[in-house]
Order: C-alpha cells, then structure tokens, then sequence
C-alpha cells in the first residue's frame, strides 16, 4: 500500500501486506537496483504467507516486519490502520492508493471493495485502488465531477452499485443515464466509455467508480 501516490519518490509512507512482499520481491528480484528502490518501511500482516527468502532480504535491508495474529481484518486493513497510527501521531490525514488492489482472488479484491465502503465517511482523504488495467474508487452519495486524463485513462469505464441499488445520472458518458435505477440482479453500467473529459455523476448510494488506466 502506497499512501499518497504510487510513485515511490513521493509516497510519504510505503506499506506492504505480507503476502504482497513476495509479489513485489518477485517483481524486481532479477535487478537488484530497481528492487531496492521499491523497500517498504513496513510489511504488516499476520505473516502466514511472506516466503522465508523474501523475509530474510527485507529484513537484511532493516524493514521492520510486524505480526499482528488478529483474524478479523485482512493485511491490507492491517496496512491501513498502520497508516491510521501514522496519522496520529502526526496531526495530518493522507491519501491511500494501493497496487495491486484487484485482480488476483476474487474474495480478496471483494474484501478491499469492502475497505473502500468502510472508510466513505472519510471525506478528508482519497482512497484509489489501482491494477495494472483499471484504477477504482468509491464514490458517495450526492454529485460528482470526475476529471479524466485521456492519455492515461479510458476509454471504457463503469458505475457499479455493490450493496445496496442506487439512482444514477450521469453526463459526459457513452450511454448516459437519467435516474435510472441500478442494482445486482438488474442492471448496472458496464462496458461504458467516457465521452468527455469532465464526467459528471449523481447518485443516491455509494456505487464503485471504475476506469481502465494505461501507466506504461
């Protein structure tokens, strides 16, 4: 978990999630030199799945490797309330984006989908998950103006209600939508395109804000 920006030279705090350690150790093992400019200032998690190669390079490169045994949050949650202690200590509130959030199991990006539902009441910070195709957020009841960057966004995008059904309009879409009722088990706005570089959307109840993304 990457708080602030992806981009590792401006991340105020670099979190990994146990098991992550080995998918980053494993993304750069084979350079040495770009895989020490990706160490975390802490893999946290309750340590049943980071492999004892990967613990024993990050703690040769002194990163502090903490368990937390509880079994009610997932290690992405455990990073974020990391980041909550951070926060406290510090007077001072941070955005998170977190790679790679989605893909992979299935119950494990339904459960940060969940994290993103549980912290919607913190307006004071953006929460982004991020993949290597799509970048997601939650968006909350009311209105919202979304700012596209074509050269690394869209074209295909999509408003999803997980939870509850919301009411949506939109402008700025492919196929737009006027207080049209979405829910699981009837429809919700997939395979849309953004046809603007400013996108607005009305709903009431949370939905997913999801967009492809092209960071190569």
């Amino acid at each position: 978990m990457f708080s602030l920006s992806i981009n590792k030279e401006v991340a105020s705090f670099k979190f990994v999630a146990d098991g992550g350690s080995n998918r980053l150790y494993d993304a750069f093992k084979h350079d040495q030199k770009i895989l020490e400019q990706y160490i975390p200032d802490e893999i946290r998690g309750d340590m049943d799945s980071i492999r004892p190669d990967v613990r024993a390079y990050y703690e040769s490169k002194s990163v502090t490797i903490t368990k937390v045994s509880e079994q009610d949050s997932t290690d992405f949650m455990k990073c974020v309330s990391l980041l909550h202690e951070k926060e406290a200590s510090q007077g001072q509130i941070y955005d998170i984006v977190a790679t790679p959030a989605l893909g992979g199991r299935f119950d494990q990006t339904i459960a940060n989908i969940n994290i993103l539902y549980m912290m919607k009441d913190q307006i004071e910070r953006r929460f982004i998950l991020v993949s290597d195709e799509n970048l997601t957020m939650l968006l909350d009841k009311g209105k919202h103006q979304i700012h596209c960057q074509s050269a690394l966004e869209g074209p295909t995008c999509g408003i999803m209600p997980i939870g509850s059904p919301a009411t949506i309009t939109t402008k700025g879409l492919k196929w737009d939508m006027a207080d049209s009722k979405c829910e699981f088990g009837g429809m919700i706005s997939t395979s849309n395109a953004v046809d603007s570089e400013v996108i607005e959307i009305v709903t009431d109840a949370p939905v997913v804000w999801t967009i492809e993304i092209n960071l190569k």
